[in-house]
């Protein structure tokens, strides 16, 4: 039976003021009037869907790509003319970031800026169905356990290709330290996303018996996906990013304590107990329990030293050390071995790159008639006067994800 139980930390999802789409462009034909009106309902609907993380991903991906596909014309003209879209800059986005919450509103008028940041909304929002998906159960089908393993795959995609594509695109923009824009914050979400995906890569490899280098191989490469996620944030304020960093130590340490664990079940079987006794002892103190009690003590954080995730950790060293004792008492009578012996940092199999993102193609709908039925030299000159709701940035309501085990505790954590 396939068995997984994991703890997940997830940020708020970002939140944004409606968007009018003709307040500036002055659409003066039925078609250009019809890609404004469906840009808002889509957007809309979109939005909305985002704060349900029970639904389908087809669903989600459906509504994104028709969104996209049709805000490209705002982005590149659909007649050839130009590279740039004569719309691109009409339209001014209000958008918080999922750090810092309502504390902090960005507006930019740029429809890059509306890509960069719906962009991550939908890979934030791949995170947290991934987290429902995982605590539903803690023997998911194995439909359950790719649905979680492709989600996460798949945002670590999108993550990606905001922070090498997208990004680079903006000019001038004014952000906060803690923006979601930031290179670094983007390359944490996506460390994070690159570790979670293949928790479950090595969860399968346990049920399946897989032997005990691959497992120390896979267990120390995600080790190193989560450091390397939390070293993205030690220059932000700890205030604004301490729940997450510890999150990142918290993960790195326990699956180096994993990693060094089945280091010494593959000593052992070689009958080299130096270095199996050497190795649990280094087990045992990369231990993850100091950091889940200062992890517990900040508000919100739950109790991860009480969940599965944890308790079975705990209980597989001390496990594999009391077989390594006893095998050494009865067969070979030897003392630990004084240098530690590096991990196997080179995964035969189980390691696979973020999916790649491939943003929609311009829809049909916008035409080059209808591009050029945008009359913005209407607006040439004029004071750029927001719409009267422009800056009611309301909080999204996201649902709750599923309590995980045991029932007081969850199996995700939203900061």
């Amino acid at each position: 039976m396939f068995t997984i139980n994991h703890w997940f930390h997830r940020n708020p999802l970002k939140s944004t003021a409606t968007v009018s789409f003709d307040h500036r462009t002055s659409p003066s034909s039925t078609d250009a009037m019809q890609i404004c009106h469906q840009l808002r309902q889509i957007r809309l609907e979109l939005l909305q869907s985002l704060c349900n993380p029970t639904l389908e991903t087809p669903t989600v991906r459906d509504l994104f790509d028709k969104y996209i596909s049709l805000l490209s014309g705002f982005l590149t003209a659909p007649d050839g003319a130009s590279d740039d879209s004569k719309l691109r800059y009409t339209t001014k986005f209000y958008w918080s970031d999922s750090l810092t919450k309502l504390d902090t509103i960005t507006d930019v008028q740029d429809a890059q800026f509306e890509v960069c940041c719906m962009t991550l909304n939908v890979a934030m929002w791949y995170t947290k169905h991934a987290a429902y998906v995982a605590s539903k159960s803690s023997t998911p089908s194995d439909k359950d356990a790719l649905d979680v393993h492709k989600s996460l795959r798949i945002a670590a995609g999108m993550f990606k290709h905001v922070m090498d594509v997208e990004i680079r695109k903006l000019h001038n923009v004014k952000l906060p330290a803690c923006s979601d824009m930031n290179e670094k914050i983007i390359a944490a979400y996506y460390y994070s996303c690159l570790g979670e995906f293949h928790e479950v890569t090595l969860a399968r490899a346990i049920n399946a018996k897989q032997d005990n280098t691959l497992i120390s191989s896979i267990s120390n490469q995600i080790s190193q996906y989560f450091e390397m996620g939390g070293q993205q944030l030690t220059s932000f304020d700890d205030k604004v990013v301490g729940q997450w960093r510890m999150y990142f130590g918290l993960k790195a340490k326990f699956y180096l304590a994993e990693a060094r664990a089945y280091q010494a079940l593959e000593f052992l079987k070689k009958n080299d107990a130096p270095n199996a006794l050497r190795t649990v002892e280094e087990a045992i103190q990369q231990q993850a329990a100091n950091f889940c009690e200062q992890y517990s003590k900040i508000k919100g954080a739950g109790s991860p030293q009480r969940h599965p995730f944890f308790l079975q950790l705990d209980s597989l060293i001390r496990r594999v050390q009391s077989t390594i004792e006893f095998e050494n008492n009865v067969m070979h009578h030897k003392r630990a071995a004084t240098d530690l012996l590096p991990l196997d940092g080179n995964p035969m199999h189980g390691i696979l790159p973020a999916e790649e993102y491939v943003p929609a193609k311009l829809s049909s709908l916008f035409s080059a008639d209808a591009y050029r039925a945008f009359d913005i030299g209407r607006n040439v000159g004029k004071a750029y006067k927001e719409d009267k709701h422009a800056r009611e940035v309301k909080e999204a309501h996201e649902m709750p994800i599923p309590q995980g085990m045991p029932p007081s505790e969850s199996a995700c954590t939203i900061a």
